[in-house]
C-alpha cells in the first residue's frame, strides 16, 4: 500500500512502481526478501473513478488503489472469445527486472504470478463462477486451462530474470471457511495450480502462496503440490499456527500469523511483543519460519507498529539465542 510505504520511508511517492524507494522501505525494515510486481498496464476509463482491464473486471479506482467493482464476462461464449494478454510484452517485466538489478544480491527476490482460482473467477463475478462451473463445465474448464497457461507462460519468463522464488496470491477462503467446496477445487482448480507449481519447481525457484481465510480443510491438497511456503495463516480466520506447525512444520514453510486487524492496528507495542513471541516460541523450533503480518501491512497499520514488529523478531528470532 502505497501509505504504508510511505510512512515508513518518511516520505510520500512511495510505491510498488518506483523501485528504488520500494527496495529501500525493505531495507530499512530489515527484511530478507522483495516482492516484485509485473507491470500493470493502462485501464480503460468507463465511468468516474471506473475502469475496465484486459479481463473484463471492473475497478473503482480511489486514490491510486484499484476496488473489485465486477465481472463483465457473462456467458460461455464471453469466457471462449476473452483474448489473453501477451506475455512477450516486455512491460511485464521491467519492474521486476529493475527490482533485480536494485537488490544486487541483498535481498532474495520473488515475483508475483496469480493462481488460477482468482484469476478466473474475477472477470465472471464470484457467483457467476460458480454457475458456471455448474451449468457449463466444458467451457469454464477451458477458460481456467486458458488463464493458467498465460500465468505459467508469464512466470517462466520472470523466473528467466534470475529470481529466488514465485508467490502465488490465490484467496481461497474467508473468515468462516473456503470459497468453493474442496470437491469443486480439487475438480476443476487445483490440477491446474499444480501444473503451475510443478512448471515453476523444476525452473529450479521455490514457490511460495499466499492464500487467505480458513483453508485448513485443503492443506493437504497444497501441501502435496509441492509449494515450499504458505502465508498469510489468517489468525481471525482461526488458522491456528500450532496446528500448522504441529501438522505440516516438516513438509513447508510457514510465514505469518501477526494479527493485522488488531494487534498490529492498534497495539500498544507489549501486545504486538507478547504476539511475536507466541509465534516464534511455535513455530521457530527446528527451523521452517518467517515471521509476518497474517495479511499485507495495509494502510491502517501505524508505521511505528510495523518497525517494532520487525525490531522484536530480530531482537529475538535468532535460533540459536532465543530466550522468551
Amino acid at each position: 500500500m502505497p501509505k504504508s510505504l510511505e510512512g515508513i520511508f518518511g516520505k510520500p511517492g512511495v510505491c510498488v512502481d518506483t523501485a528504488k524507494e520500494y527496495v529501500e522501505v525493505h531495507k530499512i525494515l530489515g527484511l530478507d526478501l522483495v516482492a516484485a510486481f509485473p507491470g500493470a498496464f493502462p485501464m480503460a476509463q468507463v465511468e468516474r473513478e471506473v475502469y475496465l482491464d484486459d479481463w473484463g473486471i471492473r475497478w473503482k479506482v480511489v486514490d491510486g488503489m484499484p476496488w473489485y467493482l465486477e465481472g463483465t464476462l457473462k456467458t460461455p461464449e464471453d469466457m471462449d472469445s476473452l483474448v489473453m494478454p501477451d506475455p512477450d510484452d516486455p512491460r511485464w517485466y521491467r519492474p521486476v527486472e529493475e527490482i533485480v538489478g536494485l537488490v544486487g544480491g541483498d535481498l532474495a527476490v520473488s515475483a508475483i504470478v496469480e493462481g488460477p482460482f482468482t484469476r478466473s473467477w474475477l472477470p465472471l463475478g464470484l457467483q457467476n463462477f460458480v454457475k458456471m462451473l455448474y451449468y457449463n463445465p466444458n467451457s469454464t474448464r477451458k477458460f481456467i486451462e486458458k488463464i493458467t497457461s498465460f500465468y505459467i507462460e508469464l512466470g517462466k519468463r520472470l523466473i528467466d530474470l534470475n529470481i529466488d522464488a514465485i508467490w502465488i496470491p490465490d484467496d481461497m477462503g474467508y473468515v468462516n471457511g473456503l470459497l468453493l467446496s474442496p470437491k469443486l477445487l480439487r475438480q476443476y482448480i487445483f490440477p491446474n495450480l499444480e501444473k503451475m507449481v510443478s512448471t515453476f519447481k523444476k525452473k529450479g525457484v521455490k514457490v511460495f502462496m499466499h492464500n487467505d481465510g480458513q483453508i485448513m480443510l485443503i492443506m493437504d491438497d497444497l501441501v502435496a503440490m509441492g509449494l515450499d511456503a504458505m502465508h498469510p495463516l489468517e489468525r481471525a480466520a482461526g488458522m491456528s499456527l500450532e496446528a500448522m506447525k504441529m501438522n505440516y512444520g516438516d513438509k513447508i514453510a510457514l510465514i505469518g500469523n501477526i494479527d493485522s486487524k488488531t494487534v498490529l492496528q492498534a497495539g500498544p507495542t507489549e501486545s504486538i511483543k507478547k504476539q511475536v513471541l507466541e509465534c516464534l516460541e511455535i513455530a521457530a523450533p527446528g527451523g521452517g519460519y518467517i515471521l509476518a503480518s497474517d495479511h499485507s501491512i495495509h494502510e491502517g497499520i501505524p508505521s511505528a507498529n510495523v518497525k517494532f514488529m520487525f525490531k522484536t523478531a530480530k531482537q529475538f528470532g535468532r535460533y540459536q539465542t532465543m530466550r522468551l
